[in-house]
């Protein structure tokens, strides 16, 4: 982006937007409601005329992000969205005490005019694949609230004495979201056979990778379209070795870096538990881990790594899981 003249730096809150204009020496400061009317008058109708020169950098923050940029992009603009760890440590880099949106604001911008041949740009995911990553978000937080209520209910029949009607109501309320757990599965279960079948297919050829493993894959990870292989795909969840070591004294255990998607690696240490039983290279290499003195979470993270490789085999070479089947891996990378 070699004509960009123009960075728009913008720190999202849940109501408001703090906004950093920079063109390399001055920044212009401004704040205003986070609205779709606000964002068509403060920034598209602004800088409809510079849609070439002008690019807009915020970072992801969750959910609230995600309306900004999608009404940008939809109007033509360029747009990045940055990893906080990423704004983190830049700040770091440039010994930035002070934090207050108008200061992110304006680090953000700088950051994305310092590296503004670099940043990755924005583009939407498929409307199918954020109806699966809604509808599979929405199953864990109810599985959740299950596994909540069915802890209260059993501590309440635990005391000596206890209400009948509570016991009812918490029998009620977990029927309830059982149900809602099932209709949204079946909801899942059609959009994967319509708009998904192969990908499903070819990620559930894995043992230890189900419905909710499969799903998070298509919907988080978009399938693995925008990796280039499969150690990005790792860094992205965060399960990377992260080395501790200087010079030729310190030596200290290495542990994952935890800086990725919670929700990814949350699914996936999942898949990973029932593959230590049923996948066979998995549980091979986490009885050897266990052998040569690793603890059992060093074990089931390095299982869980393995696992997000063989989905990313699947994916790439489009052929169906076979444990003795090497050619796999030249695609895994």
């Amino acid at each position: 982006m070699s004509n960009i003249k123009t960075v728009v730096g913008i720190d999202v809150a849940k109501d408001t937007l703090a906004i950093s204009i920079y063109d390399g020496k001055i920044h212009q400061i401004t704040e205003f409601d986070y609205t779709k009317k606000s964002i068509n008058k403060e920034l598209i109708s602004k800088f409809k005329k510079e849609k070439d020169s002008v690019v807009f950098v915020l970072e992801s923050t969750g959910v609230y992000h995600t309306k900004l940029a999608y009404q940008l992009y939809q109007n033509g603009f360029s747009v990045s969205v940055l990893n906080p760890f990423i704004i983190k440590k830049y700040a770091e880099m440039k010994l930035m005490r002070v934090k207050t949106d108008s200061v992110d604001s304006k680090l953000i911008a700088e950051y994305g005019y310092e590296y503004k041949n670099k940043v990755t740009l924005f583009k939407p995911k498929d409307d199918a694949v954020l109806h699966v990553d809604n509808l599979i978000k929405a199953i864990d937080d109810l599985l959740s609230q299950k596994n909540t209520s069915s802890n209260q209910r059993h501590a309440l029949k635990r005391q000596a004495q206890h209400s009948k009607e509570a016991v009812k109501s918490y029998d009620r309320h977990i029927k309830f979201i059982n149900n809602e757990i099932e209709i949204l599965e079946i909801k899942l279960k059609e959009i994967l056979k319509t708009a998904f079948q192969t990908e499903h297919e070819l990620l559930t050829s894995i043992p230890g990778v189900g419905l909710k493993v499969s799903s998070m894959i298509i919907a988080v990870f978009n399938s693995f379209e925008n990796f280039d292989n499969a150690k990005q795909a790792c860094s992205f969840v965060g399960i990377c070795p992260s080395p501790y070591e200087s010079g030729t004294s310190v030596k200290g255990r290495g542990s994952i870096s935890k800086r990725g998607n919670t929700f990814a690696r949350k699914i996936l240490f999942m898949g990973a538990l029932s593959a230590i039983q049923y996948n066979p290279p998995i549980r091979q290499q986490y009885l050897r881990l266990l052998e040569n003195g690793k603890c059992k979470m060093q074990a089931l993270v390095a299982a869980l790594n393995k696992l997000l490789r063989q989905a990313f085999g699947v994916l790439r070479s489009r052929i169906p899981f076979k444990a003795d089947y090497l050619e796999i891996s030249k695609v895994i990378g």
